[in-house]
């Protein structure tokens, strides 16, 4: 399943940490990596049967950005080893439709998989997309700061030294202030 975003500015690797989360909170082993305008999440249950069928296959999402668009494809590929993980965004994740799973159960209950990670990649980018202003903004001058207001220091009549305002001696030469 692919997607086009547009006229969307999301920080992908805040939706890649929050996809993965979210894969982790379903019960999925999940890992994210990438850099810059290209992340990839993949998601994964474990168990016996897992291990026996499907131990190298994953439901993985891919992450593309550029300025005002976010693509999004999500698919079935093997697992990718951590120590693989650059090389794997720096090359082309190859996707399989989710569909083409060994057994047709299997593969209907991973369409509603994808569609619910569809729904929650729309969703945080309805909530979590900033708009870049479509027009020139206007120029208003800054007013001057004030100088912050400082509490009033005791001077010692003694020495001069300037002491806490609640200050009862004089911090340098011990006289009692008034």
């Amino acid at each position: 399943m692919q997607k086009r975003f547009e006229n969307v500015n999301v920080n992908l690797q805040a939706l890649a940490q929050y996809l993965n989360e979210w894969f982790i909170s379903k019960g999925y082993q999940s890992q994210y990596f990438g850099y810059g305008n290209y992340y990839v999440i993949q998601a994964k249950k474990t168990g016996l049967l897992r291990h026996i069928f499907a131990a190298d296959r994953a439901f993985t999402v891919k992450l593309m950005g550029a300025p005002g668009i976010l693509d999004v494809n999500i698919g079935i590929a093997d697992w990718v080893k951590a120590e693989d993980g650059i090389d794997a965004v720096a090359g082309d994740l190859i996707l399989g439709p989710i569909g083409l799973l060994a057994e047709a159960g299997e593969g209907l209950w991973n369409l509603e998989i994808e569609k619910e990670v569809m729904g929650v990649i729309e969703n945080y980018v309805r909530m979590n997309s900033y708009q870049a202003p479509q027009f020139p903004q206007t120029y208003y001058p800054q007013p001057y700061p004030q100088p912050p207001a400082y509490p009033q220091m005791r001077v010692c009549p003694s020495c001069g030294t300037q002491n806490p305002p609640n200050a009862k001696f004089c911090i340098n030469c011990g006289t009692r202030l008034f």
